[in-house]
């Protein structure tokens, strides 16, 4: 019995001697450090012939607040950050991030590394994914309503 394309994919996707997929996310760089969240590719469903996390930037971006890995008061969309989808018909992987990551090579990686990600990735930047620097923006603080002072 011939294997469907997706299952020979998902061979071929796998690291070799390794059973771990790689994964679909997203993630944010604070301090030059990236923060990534994401699920294997094949526990997710195609969408339009896309597979990509249902996690949303803002969502993550508050569990990271939480836990006191991202400053409280930075909205999410002044800090780099980017996202990785699969499509199905063509069985690749993309990173799409902010410009201040893609140059930084080593950022590249790391995320890379942490959504177990293949070679032939494809790695481009995204006018979606733009911090506050690339704006030509200072980042700005949110300060909370029930902070002021009336």
């Amino acid at each position: 019995m011939k294997k469907s394309t997706a299952t020979q994919r998902k061979g071929i996707l796998r690291k070799k001697g390794s059973n771990e997929v790689p994964k679909v996310g997203l993630f944010f760089v604070v301090d030059r450090k990236p923060f990534v969240d994401g699920i294997p590719w094949t526990e997710n469903p195609s969408v339009s012939g896309f597979r990509t996390y249902n996690v949303g930037h803002s969502e993550f971006w508050s569990r990271l607040q939480v836990l006191g890995a991202a400053p409280a008061g930075i909205p999410y969309e002044d800090v780099p950050r980017g996202r990785v989808n699969y499509m199905d018909a063509t069985g690749r992987f993309t990173l799409l991030a902010d410009r201040c990551i893609i140059k930084s090579k080593t950022l590249v990686r790391e995320i890379m590394a942490a959504l177990r990600l293949p070679k032939g990735t494809a790695v481009v930047s995204d006018l979606h994914y733009r911090c506050a620097v690339c704006m030509g923006r200072v980042p700005t603080i949110r300060q909370e309503e029930d902070d002021w002072d009336f």
